[in-house]
């Protein structure tokens, strides 16, 4: 089969892993690839361009990372069969937005998406049959336990990240991690790493939790420089669980950072509570506490979580992933 591959544009370091993994093994599985990125743009100029360019027309299916609907209406033109590799919920998303992705993604022949909890959500859309679950792949398990014992045993203060989109959807969780701080009796900083239209009144509960002092926000950052905030942190928490998978969470593991993470969305299909992390019942501001606290407290804990995430990140393997990918559009012959 010949698959044309549409890479990501928001790829984390401006390469889109998946895509290339796929033309590596396809050789092995009797295929052919090429990768073509589609530029954005207004979307009609977009797939006038592409027409004009035989865009899709030496190959029999063309596999799309992430929604790009100038690629999807392209291929569909062009007569070929299409796959489109899905990871965000569009948990913040409006309404209007939410049916445009909809309608969008009934017209693929294939969706790939990496969770239990995303094939439930597009297969209530409708799409059903053409719904396959593809393993989130991730291959860079920088955690070194004796250096990160001593980095972190050497900062007295226990340190946290959590990073989210500061808007609607999030803000209940973030003020329930507020409110989890405001309770704690121990030396901790919590970092923020986000921006959006929740950010002021996210600074004004801080301020009324008195809490300022616990809390700085950080605008959005390069994947390297995050990876960084996780390798010196004592801990990330997901507090929201809005995720179509939870790949923070996952690079948190990656670096050897503990995660204490909602019982929501897909993050219980990552983390198992007390195994590879610490879970929580969402809004309970109690439980989020009494997490940090154990985390802090319990001798030997920390490390035990650090070798299983370092398992569970082993687990997710580019072999397996690329295999499923293959076994999904196969079946589409």
């Amino acid at each position: 089969m010949k698959l044309l591959l549409v890479p990501d544009p928001t790829s984390p370091n401006g390469e889109d892993a998946f895509c290339r993994e796929i033309a590596k093994r396809a050789g092995l599985r009797g295929h052919e690839t090429a990768v073509q990125a589609v530029p954005n743009g207004p979307l009609e100029a977009s797939l006038s361009a592409l027409s004009a360019s035989g865009f899709a027309a030496d190959c029999e299916l063309v596999v799309i990372n992430s929604l790009q609907p100038a690629a999807l209406l392209a291929a569909k033109a062009a007569g070929r069969k299409t796959a489109v590799r899905l990871i965000d919920s569009y948990a913040a998303a409006a309404p209007p937005a939410i049916e445009e992705v909809k309608r969008l993604a009934l017209q693929a022949d294939l969706i790939l998406v990496p969770s239990q909890h995303m094939a439930r959500m597009v297969q209530a859309w409708g799409c059903n049959g053409s719904v396959k679950q593809v393993p989130y792949a991730y291959d860079r398990i920088m955690a070194q336990q004796i250096a990160l014992v001593t980095i972190r045993a050497s900062k007295p203060v226990f340190s946290l990240v959590a990073v989210h989109h500061l808007d609607e959807s999030s803000r209940p969780g973030l003020e329930s991690l507020f409110s989890a701080m405001a309770r704690l009796r121990i030396d901790c900083h919590l970092a923020v790493v986000g921006a959006g239209p929740a950010q002021p009144a996210l600074k004004a509960r801080a301020q009324q939790l008195v809490i300022s002092d616990k809390v700085s926000f950080h605008e959005p950052m390069p994947h390297a420089k995050l990876m960084e905030f996780f390798r010196a942190a004592k801990a990330y928490i997901d507090p929201c669980g809005l995720d179509g998978f939870p790949t923070l969470a996952l690079y948190a593991l990656s670096e050897g950072c503990p995660v204490i993470a909602a019982r929501a969305g897909a993050a219980s299909e990552l983390i198992s509570d007390g195994r590879n992390g610490l879970m929580f019942n969402p809004g309970d501001a109690g439980a989020l506490s009494e997490a940090i606290v154990t985390l802090w407290s319990v001798r030997g804990l920390s490390l035990r979580l650090i070798a299983e995430g370092i398992k569970t990140v082993g687990a997710h393997s580019w072999d397996n992933t690329v295999s499923a990918v293959f076994e999904a559009v196969e079946s589409l012959k």
